[in-house]
């Protein structure tokens, strides 16, 4: 879950570039941060290592000019958060830093046999175990010339690295600043890592989005590769043989403009504002990628759609449209929960797994689960090129640009939008999801025109002190009371609970209270009386009532309108909960896009 970055340039670069890039990438982890880089002629130069807890802040004094430098921005699992806890890590001789993505899980008995062999540890990271072993190989690594600046092909530094890395366990990345032959050095084990070649040299970073602007092309690293990187470009070499190998480059398609606020004043409300647009991509490039999707499904014999968080629910509501739409039973699965049920599965199985990033170890482990059992696999995946994506037989890309905010948004309404066009596909109705989808998107723009704004932000002053709020919805609606209760406790840390409406009557109620705000979905569907009907039970018992609906109705106290768009509910009824958690966190003084705790890809258990 955290950021890692580092380049090697022919020609002296900033040191600022590391902390840009770091700030792209803050959505990874932002408890701390910091860089290290060289500075002097080869032979004579220093490491200058900056790290300190918190948030980049906003300005910084003036870095040096180097050759080669590596950053970090943390998301805490071993060690407070604290400077000395912060990345990156040195070795005794102050010849190594690195920076690490990952957990190593046998850090403890690393530890101990390192500190008998007269290793000094500054941190209590688990992190900081690496450098110390990977120093310990190295005394024994063959070199020549008092700075160990022999065999610069780096096959000495890869051998020793592939030892280290070979000794640890767990999913992990690191790049390894070697100072006295000025090279990076990368490996991974799941842990995402993506090379790139741009006119002013060669980067490293654990995601894409921090090469724009500096890389032309990119190579996603694999679990069995291990590259150096030095001033006359990258070295890539098989992580068990040690053998040279030729990575696949592709053109970066990302542009700076992708990747900034555009005028808004901050990522999230950006990118709940970018959905409809992202729903015409997915009506005018992926259809034929969700014709292939229903056809795998056709095929399969039982059904599994995958995902965590947001993902998740996008799957659980998928479950409800392939029922109501193509009389097709799919199964919903929890990612974290499904290696416990992976029994079930046989070559004619079909996983399709659903990830905004790509690389949430969670869903990577239920795929890999899916392919030892023979199963086909399929993705809905935001980030090509991502583990997902390479491990899947087939992978229907959502298009929905970068997501910067750590709260996702438009990736969850590309899911709901493929996965209603392969319902209707499979079905033999494309025209009738074709039609829904288009009125969606309209029902989306008015789901953000200024008269909703205005309803939202009255609610949102009447909730901004509450310490409870409550979110129920029937049918299709039900999944989206449980994103809409997710985004609300994600942005302005308020408990909140989804809750499937006739589930009210079985111990839900005792939690009503004068004035406890209760959010009611009630579209225009077979679930409108029994919906409503529960809204008035808790109106009754003193719950503030908001009805988000195509009607109002006497048990709303306030009601905010949206279009009646069909099947195609979940997609427009999301975006006034989205908006509410957005305006909460203004009002709460939260920084909507770096919720405390959270971080964007999760690639740690």
């Amino acid at each position: 879950m955290c950021g890692i970055f580092g380049f090697v340039a022919p020609q002296p670069l900033s040191a600022e570039l590391v902390v840009e890039a770091l700030r792209t990438l803050e959505y990874r982890g932002y408890d701390s941060w910091g860089i290290a880089y060289t500075v002097g002629e080869p032979g004579r130069d220093e490491l200058v290592v900056h790290k300190r807890a918190g948030r980049i802040p906003l300005s910084l004094p003036p870095a040096g000019l180097t050759t080669i430098a590596l950053g970090h921005t943390r998301w805490a699992t071993h060690g407070s958060v604290t400077d000395q806890n912060a990345h990156p890590h040195l070795d005794c001789t102050g010849t190594l830093a690195l920076v690490h993505n990952g957990i190593v899980e046998n850090y403890r008995a690393l530890r101990a046999s390192l500190e008998r062999a007269g290793h000094r540890f500054q941190s209590h990271t688990d992190s900081e175990v690496f450098a110390h072993l990977l120093e310990e190989i190295l005394k024994k690594a063959p070199s020549a010339g008092p700075n160990g600046t022999a065999m610069q092909d780096g096959r000495w530094l890869v051998d020793a690295v592939r030892h280290a890395f070979a000794q640890v366990r767990g999913l992990n990345a690191f790049i390894v600043l070697h100072r006295p032959s000025r090279q990076l050095i990368a490996v991974k084990s799941t842990s995402p890592l993506v090379v790139g070649l741009g006119p002013r040299g060669v980067f490293v970073s654990s995601d894409a989005v921090a090469l724009v602007g500096h890389a032309h092309r990119i190579h996603y690293m694999t679990d069995d590769e291990i590259v150096v990187l030095a001033e006359d470009g990258p070295r890539f070499f098989d992580r068990c043989t040690g053998a040279p190998r030729s990575p696949r480059w592709e053109h970066l398609s990302l542009r700076p403009a992708d990747t900034s606020l555009g005028g808004y004043p901050h990522y999230l409300i950006k990118e709940i504002h970018e959905q409809p647009r992202v729903i015409e991509r997915i009506l005018r490039d992926r259809l034929d990628g969700a014709r292939q999707l229903a056809e795998f499904i056709r095929r399969s014999y039982g059904t599994f759609l995958v995902g965590c968080g947001t993902a998740g629910y996008a799957a659980l509501c998928g479950s409800y449209l392939f029922s109501r739409i193509a009389r097709r039973h799919v199964n919903a699965v929890i990612a974290s929960e499904f290696k416990y049920q992976e029994h079930f599965l046989t070559d004619r199985s079909l996983v399709i797994a659903l990830s905004q990033s790509g690389e949430t170890v969670d869903v990577i482990e239920a795929v890999q689960a899916a392919k030892r059992r023979g199963a086909t696999v399929a993705a809905l995946v935001n980030v090509t090129g991502s583990t997902v994506d390479r491990l899947a037989d087939f992978t229907v890309p959502l298009s929905a640009g970068p997501e910067q905010s750590v709260l996702s948004t438009k990736a969850y309404t590309a899911k709901l939008a493929v996965l209603l066009l392969t319902a209707h596909i499979l079905n033999g109705s494309e025209h009738v999801g074709l039609d829904v989808l288009w009125r969606a998107v309209d029902g989306m723009q008015q789901a953000l025109a200024p008269a909703t704004l205005d309803r939202i932000r009255a609610i949102a002053d009447r909730l901004v002190r509450a310490e409870h709020c409550y979110v129920i919805g029937r049918g299709l609606s039900y999944p989206t009371a449980l994103e809409a209760a997710l985004k609300i406790k994600e942005a302005t840390y308020i408990h909140a609970e989804g809750f499937a409406g006739g589930e009210l009557k079985h111990g839900v109620i005792a939690l009503i209270e004068e004035g406890s705000p209760c959010i009611v979905f009630s579209p225009l569907d077979e679930t409108r009386p029994d919906i409503l009907s529960g809204a008035m039970e808790v109106r009754s018992r003193g719950a503030w009532v908001v009805g988000i609906s195509p009607e109002p109705d006497d048990a709303f106290h306030l009601h905010v309108p949206i279009a009646d768009v069909g099947d195609a509910s979940p997609l427009v009824a999301i975006v006034p909960a989205q908006l509410l958690a957005y305006e909460l966190a203004i009002r709460r003084g939260l920084d909507p896009d770096k919720p405390r705790n959270l971080a964007k890809s999760v690639t740690v258990k």
